[in-house]
């Protein structure tokens, strides 16, 4: 089925920012700073982020109309550029966090 595929795909992307947030603290040099908390919530907020707009996807999926044996339905234009801004907001970041890192150590 089309809408459970589609729900899949936007929970692996969740997934993804969750592992890269779980990555942020399983960091081994010393303890958590205030900025890899801010860094792993960031990143858990993008996931619930992603997870909503890949239920609201799957809801528009299962409600299209089937004509012809094809689902009716417009491009994901703004799911899509939804969850490429989250990602180009949390590389940066992450990018950042680790340049000050390196500066300060």
């Amino acid at each position: 089925m089309p809408s459970e595929r589609t729900l899949l795909s936007w929970e692996r992307s969740a997934f993804g920012f969750l592992v890269g947030g779980a990555l942020v603290l399983l960091h081994a040099h010393g303890p958590l700073a205030p900025g890899r908390i801010a860094l792993a919530t960031g990143a858990a907020m993008m996931a619930l982020l992603v997870l909503g707009l890949g239920y609201r996807r799957s809801r528009k999926i299962r409600r299209s109309p089937v004509i012809a044996g094809r689902i009716v339905l417009s491009a994901p234009r703004i799911e899509v550029l939804l969850l490429g801004a989250a990602t180009v907001t949390f590389a940066t970041a992450l990018v950042g966090a680790l340049l000050w890192s390196a500066a300060l150590g």
